[in-house]
This record gives C-alpha cells, sequence and structure tokens, in this order.
C-alpha cells in the first residue's frame, strides 16, 4: 500500500494530461465530412487514458491518505467529516466528480456516427466539462503540495493593523505529510528498537542526501522525514504509526512528532492523547533531543533489522542485513 501511496503524484498527471490535450481533438473532430476519423480515435484514445489515469489517481490518492494516518480505519472513503483538511476533503470531491463525467463523454464518444458527419455537440460538452475537472483538480493537488507563496503589498497602508501571520502547519505538519516527495534512504522498512520497536523508513530532502548516509551535520533548510508502521508479529503491519520529522533552522534542528490517530491500546505512550502533533520545543520532544541535539543522531546507533524473509522450503533467516 505504501508503494501505491508515492505514486499519487505520478499517477495525478495522466488525467491533467488528457484534460490539456482532449479539447483540441474534439474540436477538430466537429468538422463534417470524409477523412475525419483519426480524430475520432484520437478522441477516443485520450478519453480511455484519462479514464485510466483518473482510477489510478483515485486509487493511489486513498492509500496514501490510509497510508499517512488520514483516512480513520472505520472509514472507507475520504469524505468530508472523516477527519480531513478542508482544502484535502475539496479536492477528493473535484476528483470523484469528474468520474461519472469521464463515462459520459466515453459513452458520448462511442455513439455510432457515419464517417462524412461531425463527431457532434454531446461528446465536445461532456469532454470540455471533464477536462475543467481534471484541470482544476491537478492545480488544487499542486497547490496542497506547494503553496504559492502570498503576493507582497503593493503599497503599504497607513495604519493598516497588521494581522499576526499565519502557521501553515498550525494543525498538521504538511510539508511532513508530503515525505513521499522526499528522496527514500531505505528501499524497504526496518525495525527500531528505539521507536517503539516499529518498522521504519527514512526521506530526506534532496540537498541532504549526502551528509545523511555520511552521518555528518546537515545543510540548513534540510528536512528529514521518518514514516513508522507498528510491528505486527515480526513485520510491518498494516496499521500506520506515528510520523517523526527534523528540519535544520537557525542551526538547530526542529522537532515534529505527529500521530493522527493513536490506538486505544498505545494511548498511554502518548499521556492519554488519542492525536498527538508535538514540534518544538513542546516539552514531550525532550528526550528525543538525547540523540538528536545536534541533528542527526549517531551513524553506529541507526536501525538496521530488515524485513524477515523465507525462502520455500526454508527456514527463515535471521534479521539484521545491514542497510546502506
Amino acid at each position: 500500500m505504501e508503494w501505491i501511496a508515492t505514486k499519487h503524484a505520478l499517477m495525478a498527471h495522466l488525467p491533467v494530461a488528457a484534460g490539456l490535450l482532449l479539447p483540441l481533438a474534439l474540436i477538430a473532430a466537429l468538422r463534417p465530412g470524409r477523412g475525419n476519423r483519426p480524430w475520432w480515435i484520437a478522441c477516443r484514445y485520450l478519453g480511455w487514458a484519462g479514464l485510466l489515469g483518473l482510477l489510478a489517481s483515485l486509487a493511489s490518492g486513498w492509500a496514501e491518505a490510509r497510508v499517512q494516518g488520514l483516512l480513520p480505519p472505520g472509514r472507507l472513503l475520504p469524505l468530508p467529516g472523516s477527519g480531513l483538511p478542508p482544502e484535502l476533503a475539496r479536492h477528493v470531491l473535484w476528483a470523484a466528480a469528474g468520474l461519472p463525467v469521464a463515462f459520459l463523454a466515453l459513452w458520448a464518444m462511442h455513439r455510432p456516427r457515419k464517417e462524412h458527419q461531425g463527431f457532434g455537440f454531446l461528446p465536445l460538452l461532456f469532454g470540455l466539462i471533464w477536462a475543467v475537472i481534471a484541470l482544476y483538480t491537478g492545480r488544487m493537488g499542486h497547490g496542497l503540495v506547494r503553496p504559492s507563496a502570498p503576493r507582497p503589498a503593493s503599497a503599504p497602508v497607513p495604519q493598516a493593523v497588521v494581522p499576526p501571520p499565519v502557521d501553515p502547519e498550525a494543525k498538521v505538519p504538511v510539508r511532513a505529510l508530503d515525505y513521499a516527495a522526499l528522496v527514500p534512504i531505505q528501499a524497504e522498512p526496518l525495525k527500531s528498537p528505539v521507536h517503539g520497536g516499529r518498522w521504519i523508513r527514512v526521506w530526506v530532502s534532496e540537498g541532504a542526501v549526502e551528509a545523511y548516509r555520511a552521518g555528518g551535520p546537515l545543510p540548513p533548510g534540510a528536512l528529514v522525514v521518518m514514516s513508522t508502521v507498528e510491528d505486527r508479529w515480526g513485520r510491518p503491519g498494516p496499521d500506520p504509526g506515528p510520523l517523526y520529522a527534523l528540519e535544520m533552522k537557525d542551526g538547530r534542528p526542529r522537532l515534529t512528532f505527529y500521530w493522527a490517530r493513536v490506538p486505544a491500546d498505545r494511548q498511554a505512550e502518548t499521556g492519554g492523547e488519542a492525536r498527538v502533533y508535538w514540534r518544538s520545543p513542546d516539552a514531550h520532544l525532550e528526550s528525543c533531543l538525547g540523540c538528536h541535539a545536534a541533528g542527526l543522531a549517531d551513524p553506529a546507533r541507526r536501525s538496521r533489522a530488515r524485513t524477515p524473509r523465507k525462502a520455500a522450503g526454508a527456514p527463515a533467516s535471521p534479521a539484521g542485513t545491514p542497510q546502506e
């Protein structure tokens, strides 16, 4: 499921590309006369490519919401009221709204037509509506991943009351939740005894990969995120664990601990809280500074136990293969 979740940003480009190209082919197919059939084929090809890309985007988006803990275990669909941020809930609704319109557009494109006729008005109508939905949904997704910087005021307003700056991560660690956009350090989860016996993967911003591998000081602005899943019978289980993040600011590490939904049997670790979001200088993170006071922990203390594998007909080999 984690592999599918990391492919959501890639799959989302398919319906967006179809939304950009399909209107051009539909307009060209309106012209009546013989020799117009290749444009019909192009419209149907783009329509099917966009539909398959939309289905892949919906599946990978659902997996990403489940892996990141944004979708509670008791809910199947990421609808409003399920705990999603409002911007993300609107993004989901727009993406789902494109599905029935895509089927209507494909139905209209496959209606029987004579070769001397144009493609017709219905394919153009449904195709344009679908293209608008796909492009708007893609624009919303881009804004969720990379929020646009606020435009500076053209001129200062005298005696204007300047509101305090809004913290975009006041409720959730937005950049840490997008950890799949960073560079993965491990190819598979590792078991970490120092992080509650969970299975972890580390993700690092591009400019800090070499420093992380070498165990040296991280450059300013470096972001390191550790995603976790709970252990289940000695292997990675289906339940997401907390998300850990470390960012270098002003020469000091800024730590983040986020657990969207703490299971009832693990709430003793969080003081009874069912949802945890701690950021430096929160007192709950003081124990983490024992290893991360200067940024990275000692490379010799990094977790190295990999997922145990067993060949067919052979006993399982012990875990502990060293990682890069």
